[in-house]
């Protein structure tokens, strides 16, 4: 009798302690929510990803297109925004991540730093055009597809406009981001329905997506006025140019190497094999692509509290990054997994059986995902260092194993070697700079 009550009194005592605990938890789950800070970077990461979520719609576009066109004439249009790809960092110079974190730094030089990165991406962007056409002609036999490469790469000229976006990314205003992004997407893919639905060629829908940047910088225009802002009001500064060059060479050389990291592969296979092979192989690209957003955003949107971590105490700093590495490695791999799992029933599903080939590459290319989502988090910690050449170093080891890879691989094994190939080089970057690097501190500690 006494044990009983000994054994009721006991539990009556864990269930206490249990409901106490949980009640102080909640406490300071109640207290972290309604802080002013947590809100303010917790609804600007909400509308970031509100913003990407248009990439939904653009997938089922894509799906729409792939089905339309037929694995050749998708393979086409895949490999003319490829072969325009490559050449994107002409445009953006590496300038883009700098001219956030000195907008962050410095919010009163807004109109020169903006005016400053405008003009220097101009510059690239007119020269991104220029090699791209001369390019098109010397390696490109088709004349169409040499047409389509021009007329594709005139969105370098107005990709400069982008500044606009660095500065609501620095100001913790994506919400006018995420608006511009909807309504553009929306718009631009009716247009889309529109043309599939006429019977339109390849031309037209190239087109099309030329018209997702004229629009996008209407809206990032619009924005930019209603905020009572106004880009007469930006100034090329000498200094400032001189400054951002200095500190973004080394992010634009590892921009040419990610750029060829995403794209270097598709062209490839074309050379390797034929515009259909391209076509299978983008499929299993854009289903794993569609997720590469989601690191851009969590770094993005983060990226101005890790540098005011790091202002005010390098340990709450190191935590911070220690736990944006692990949720971007987690992310990454629960994404991964079920798409493994059911890569032939998505691409039967999804895209139709003209594509089924695309179901083992997929199976491969998505754990890329892993690599790639780290190392967007570690070039965040290299920039928040002000440490760059780790950067271009590991992109540059990357690039070069899998063009290296693909020559290799494509010849002997088909598509499945070229989505190796971007495993394997996606994989080097944060194997070196985590496991042999003075980068350890990050777990150590």
């Amino acid at each position: 009798m006494i044990d009983r009550i000994y054994h009721k009194w006991r539990l009556f005592g864990i269930l206490v302690y249990i409901m106490s605990s949980a009640s102080i938890y909640m406490d300071k789950a109640k207290g972290v929510w309604s802080h002013a800070g947590f809100q303010k970077y917790f609804q600007n990461t909400g509308w970031m990803f509100l913003g990407q979520a248009t990439m939904i719609i653009s997938l089922i576009i894509n799906i729409w297109l792939a089905r339309y066109l037929g694995p050749e004439n998708f393979g086409k249009m895949n490999y003319v925004f490829a072969f325009v790809g490559i050449f994107g960092f002409l445009t953006n110079l590496g300038i883009n991540d700098i001219l956030i974190r000195n907008l962050v730094r410095n919010p009163e030089k807004r109109d020169a730093l903006l005016g400053t990165a405008f003009w220097l991406m101009t510059a690239g962007g007119i020269l991104s055009f220029i090699t791209i056409t001369i390019l098109s002609f010397q390696l490109e036999p088709s004349g169409m597809i040499r047409s389509l490469i021009i007329l594709y790469a005139t969105t370098s000229l107005l990709s400069p406009i982008n500044v606009i976006s660095a500065y609501f990314q620095a100001t913790i205003q994506a919400k006018k981001n995420a608006l511009a992004q909807i309504f553009g997407t929306i718009l631009v893919s009716i247009f889309k329905i529109f043309l599939i639905f006429s019977g339109q060629g390849i031309i037209w829908l190239v087109f099309a997506f030329v018209l997702d940047y004229i629009v996008g910088t209407f809206f990032y225009i619009i924005n930019y006025i209603k905020s009572d802002l106004k880009i007469r009001h930006w100034k090329f500064n000498k200094v400032i140019a001189k400054d951002l060059l200095k500190a973004s060479y080394l992010l634009m050389l590892s921009t040419v190497t990610g750029y060829l990291l995403l794209k270097i592969d598709q062209v490839m296979v074309k050379f390797f094999l034929d515009e259909k092979a391209v076509g299978i192989y983008a499929v299993a690209v854009k289903l794993s692509e569609i997720w590469y957003f989601i690191p851009g955003i969590i770094c993005g949107s983060l990226f101005p509290a890790i540098i005011n971590a790091k202002k005010a105490s390098e340990h709450v700093y190191i935590n911070r990054l220690k736990k944006l590495y692990i949720f971007l490695g987690t992310t990454a791999t629960i994404i991964a997994i079920p798409i493994t799992l059911l890569a032939p029933w998505l691409i039967k599903i999804i895209f139709g059986m003209e594509y089924i080939l695309a179901a083992p590459i997929l199976q491969i290319y998505v754990w890329s995902g892993v690599g790639l989502f780290l190392s967007i988090g570690i070039n965040r910690f290299f920039m928040a260092e002000d440490n760059l050449k780790p950067i271009f170093y590991y992109s540059l080891v990357a690039v070069i194993i899998n063009v290296s890879l693909n020559f290799i691989l494509i010849p002997s094994t088909g598509l499945t070697g070229a989505a190796w190939a971007t495993l394997i080089s996606y994989s080097v970057g944060p194997i070196l700079i985590l496991f042999l690097s003075k980068f350890k501190k990050l777990y150590v500690k």
